[in-house]
């Protein structure tokens, strides 16, 4: 083919590549000429997919597609398609296929390919280049069908769903002169009525009232300038203000610009989030209420709010009168009155656990009487053992499926946190009878506090306590709370072979039993008791709270009643020891004071009358001396125990005082030993009752390790911040050893009397709220520091 004949060629085939009907009818059309012009015999037009693959243009744009020839095109269509981007061929892309035969795919640039084949001579140089701007024109008509079908569908599809979508929708068309409401579907009229055009703008206040102007002079900038939006908007319906999302999508269209907006309904799920909102911000008030009536107060001012009722109350169960108490309201009075106390009325039904809803009470024969003739609709919802929750409104038929489970929902936070602060109140309250009851002065008086106690206390009105009798192999009653003594009377007292009472205590573990009748064979029939707790206090006994109905006595109660048992049984403990020690004090009183002295005034007596009979003193007078050494070791014994007992006693005490009564209680120094004192403070302190009989001792020890050729033992005291007595001699000072008292609480230390001595005056400083330290570096200086009031 020569220039001139391509020329008239390639501008055949421009002429025949025009836009169509459709994208299958302009591949058509446009491949009929390639291949008349160009003598092929095999040819088709394919378009690119966003996978990467190729798709044939309709059944009619490919011609001779049994051909071999076609066959190997279209497999290297396949293998580009498949391979990498970056290891591609560049198009276009040509191979022979026999002798004779060639194919080309050619590059139809953002659209797809063009393959061709033909038998003969190949396309030339001149003709390859010739065709690309073709292949362009091909690929630009292309592209221009399938953006319209593309457009054509969207607008089919949009046609269809404008009609029959069931959100409102609206067009505005916007223009040279201003904007005009077009068309609107079945649910726009019906949700906001018809609107008024041609209005001033896209969406002014005919289209969205009750918003924030500022958000519409946005919302319209945004779409004059091509911009989709999404927005929350309020506007005003046939029923009211409602809340939508706003979705807004301009088109740019021959006239101008066309705005679809749809509307949807988002007023339900907005009045949900809102509500969800104030639950999780009253709820978790509910949860860290500190005690029970501000958890049940907290609890129906939080109903009231998310339900948006009327009234909301609290009625609790009382364990002791096995009755249904009102706790808490947020009327002025209470306003649900339980008519009949029978199993089968609506309050006890829901205290078993199966919630119930009256949607129209003044119709309804009802075992629930409302003070308030207003109420129509009652929900009454299980609080667990603690009660229940009643739910109230003027309104028939106000408690729909989601009303009842957010009910629900909030009964079981008032639930957890009357729970909790139960369990916190029962502990507080175990510590407390703890304490009373390690202070008794008897089993029997602690037995008596504790059921005192209990009722309140623990929330076990009905309870008792059992001893364990080993000679009888017997647990019998020692005590019972009130509300127990009236139900029960006298109590039984358990023994082996059908007493679960008897094996709890045994076998030294709990058991809880939850109904009673379950036990016919270990129980009265005829007893109110339906539930109990049965627990072991050690060895002493057993600890049985209990309740009037199945399932009430649960196993937070059984915790409660497992930690009370375990403190009862440690302060029986106490009390028992300490009965020893006073038995034993009394004792050891009875001998250092009446049996030790009496003995040792025999003795001396007798040491005595020896001396007077045998005329031997220095034998005599040193048995004398070891008779009153012992006899002052077992004073300050008496001493030493009477400081102990007392020894959170303080009071305040002057100095003077102090000195004058130590040195009135110590011995009389001898003629050659000078007694010095230098009070130079009219201060108070802060001591112990015995502090006087420190500085006896203070003086006594000074006493005894002084010169033996007389000396001087000075008594000081003075005072700045705190006050000091100081004793001090110029001896040769207490001995090493017997100053290590002052180090250890060792009985090892306390093997001489002024060992004992120096111990009791260390005690006395501390119990003083004081410090007591010795130097014997040069003679002795023992001081005591003291506290001012």
């Amino acid at each position: 083919m020569d220039s001139h004949q391509r020329i008239e060629t390639l501008y055949a085939l421009s002429l025949a590549i025009t836009p169509e009907e459709t994208l299958e009818a302009t591949a058509a059309t446009a491949l009929d000429a390639y291949l008349d012009r160009l003598d092929c015999s095999v040819g088709a037009v394919f378009e690119r997919r966003d996978t990467g693959e190729y798709r044939l243009v309709g059944p009619d744009a490919a011609v001779g597609a049994d051909d071999p020839l076609y066959e190997a095109a279209e497999d290297q269509l396949i293998r580009r398609a498949v391979t990498d981007e970056e290891h591609h061929t560049s198009l276009p892309v040509t191979a022979a296929v026999g002798d004779d035969s060639h194919y080309w795919l050619f590059n139809l640039p953002d659209f797809g390919m063009l393959l061709l084949g033909r038998r003969g001579e190949p396309f030339d140089d001149a003709m390859l280049t010739g065709l690309k701007p073709l292949n362009e024109q091909l690929a630009t008509a292309c592209r221009t069908k399938q953006v319209k079908t593309t457009l054509g569908d969207a607008r089919r599809r949009f046609e269809a769903l404008f009609t029959t979508i069931d959100e409102p929708m609206v067009t505005v068309g916007v223009g040279e002169t201003g904007c005009e409401i077009g068309r609107t579907n079945a649910a726009f009229t019906a949700t906001f009525g018809q609107p008024t055009a041609p209005v001033d703008g896209i969406d002014p206040t005919d289209l969205t009232p009750n918003s924030d102007p500022d958000q519409l002079v946005e919302l319209e900038s945004r779409l004059r300038d091509g911009h989709p939006v999404t927005e929350a908007v309020r506007r005003q319906t046939t029923a009211g203000t409602g809340e939508f999302l706003l979705r807004g999508v301009p088109v740019r269209t021959p006239n101008g610009q066309e705005i679809f907006l749809l509307y949807v309904d988002i007023t339900e799920e907005r009045r949900r989030q809102r509500t969800l909102a104030s639950l999780s911000e009253e709820s978790a008030a509910i949860l860290t209420s500190d005690d029970q009536a501000t958890a049940c107060d907290r609890t129906v001012a939080t109903v009231v709010s998310v339900l948006d009722v009327a009234v909301a109350e609290i009625h609790r169960y009382d364990r002791g009168t096995d009755t249904l108490q009102p706790a808490a309201t947020t009327a002025e009075t209470p306003v649900f009155v339980q008519s009949d106390a029978a199993d089968s009325s609506v309050l006890w039904a829901t205290y078993d656990g199966t919630p119930r809803r009256i949607d129209a009470l003044s119709e309804t024969d009802a075992t629930l009487r409302c003070d308030d003739e207003t109420i129509e609709s009652v929900l009454s919802l299980p609080l667990g053992d603690h009660g229940v929750v009643i739910v109230g409104d003027d309104r028939p038929d106000s408690f729909d499926e989601t009303a009842r489970q957010l009910g629900q929902l909030l009964a079981a936070f008032g639930r957890i946190a009357l729970t909790r602060t139960e369990r916190v109140q029962s502990l507080e309250a175990i510590q407390s009878i703890t304490q009373d009851a390690v202070t008794a002065d008897s089993v029997d008086e602690m037995v008596e506090t504790v059921v005192d106690q209990l009722p309140t206390a623990t929330n076990f009105p009905t309870a008792g306590i059992w001893r364990a009798d080993p000679a009888t192999d017997q647990l019998k009653p020692i005590g019972a709370t009130g509300r127990a003594a009236e139900l029960i009377g006298t109590h039984p007292t358990f023994e082996p072979g059908n007493s679960l009472a008897w094996e709890a205590y045994e076998a030294g573990e709990t058991r809880l039993v939850s109904d009673v009748q379950e036990h016919r064979e270990a129980y009265n029939e005829a007893s109110v008791i339906r539930s109990e707790v049965i627990t072991p206090i050690g060895e002493f006994g057993v600890l049985i709270p209990a309740a009037m109905r199945p399932q009430n006595i649960t196993v937070g109660d059984q915790k409660i009643a497992e930690t009370l048992a375990s403190s009862l049984t440690t302060a029986i403990k106490l009390i028992e020891n300490r009965r020893d020690l006073q038995l034993l004090e009394a004792v050891t009183d009875r001998v250092l004071r009446h049996n030790l002295r009496t003995e040792l005034s025999v003795i001396k007596s007798r040491i005595q009358q020896l001396a007077e009979d045998c005329g031997e003193t220095a034998f005599t007078e040193q048995m004398l001396a070891h008779a009153e050494g012992l006899e002052s070791t077992a004073e300050t014994a008496r001493t030493m125990r009477t400081v102990v007992q007392r020894r959170d006693d303080r009071r305040e005490l002057p100095v003077e005082t102090v000195i004058e009564d130590g040195i009135a209680a110590a011995p009389e120094p001898p003629a050659d030993v000078d007694l010095v004192v230098d009070i130079d403070t009219t201060a108070t302190v802060v001591g112990h009752p015995k502090l006087p009989a420190a500085v006896a001792h203070l003086i006594e020890n000074a006493l005894e390790h002084a010169t033996q050729d007389g000396g001087e033992i000075r008594v000081t005291a003075t005072a700045d911040d705190e006050v000091h007595i100081t004793v001090a001699d110029d001896g040769p000072g207490i001995p090493t050893n017997e100053l290590a008292v002052l180090d250890q609480a060792d009985e090892s230390t306390l093997s001489h009397a002024s060992g004992a001595g120096l111990w009791l005056i260390d005690r006395i400083a501390t119990y003083s709220g004081g410090i007591f330290v010795a130097d014997v570096d040069d003679g002795t200086i023992a001081q005591i520091t003291l506290q001012r009031p």
